[in-house]
């Protein structure tokens, strides 16, 4: 048992022979004033630059959390932007279906106040009606309606002569009277 403790108070011994050798800052060969305070000022510096670090993380923290924020508030505006717009489309649906249900029923009304005579006049009609529409030539009406313009300004033109004429008549007739 002695030799354990004999080799527990070496190794203790050894320890602090180790920890004091790593005190010494002066390496002067022992632990005074001068290497505490060598020792302190290397604490401070490292609390220093923790202190730093510390403010780095807590301003980039306070900056990702505005971030958030605003991302967030952003998300809330779209959001309800989305809900506005969903609420003026229902509206507008809700608008024309009502339309629609107005015309079915003037369209109803309509077919239960026509005599079943008339209407039946009207459908033996229908297929001479798609006939005729079925002979127009749709390449000559095309034609004939871009060419329609060109044909009103020079019936315009026209009519500005005549007038010019009528009043030059009008004056010459009034001269000699």
């Amino acid at each position: 048992m002695e030799k354990i403790n004999r080799e527990m108070d070496e190794a203790l011994n050894a320890k602090i022979e180790a920890l004091e050798a790593n005190d010494d800052e002066t390496g002067d060969g022992k632990v005074d004033l001068l290497d505490l305070k060598h020792q302190l000022d290397r604490v401070e510096a490292q609390l220093a630059l923790q202190d730093e670090q510390n403010r780095r993380l807590l301003s980039r923290q306070k900056r990702n959390l505005i971030l958030s924020a605003v991302v967030v508030v952003i998300l809330f505006l779209l959001i309800g932007l989305m809900m506005f717009q969903s609420n003026q489309a229902y509206e507008t649906v809700m608008d024309t279906c009502a339309q629609v249900n107005e015309l079915a029923g003037t369209l109803q009304d309509s077919l239960d106040t026509l005599d079943s005579a008339e209407l039946d006049a009207m459908m033996q009609s229908l297929p001479e009606i798609t006939d005729k529409l079925s002979r127009i030539d749709v390449d000559a009406l095309n034609t004939l309606m871009q060419k329609l313009p060109d044909v009103l300004d020079t019936v315009s033109a026209l009519q500005e002569q005549v007038n010019a004429l009528t009043s030059f008549f009008s004056n010459l007739g009034s001269a000699f009277r």
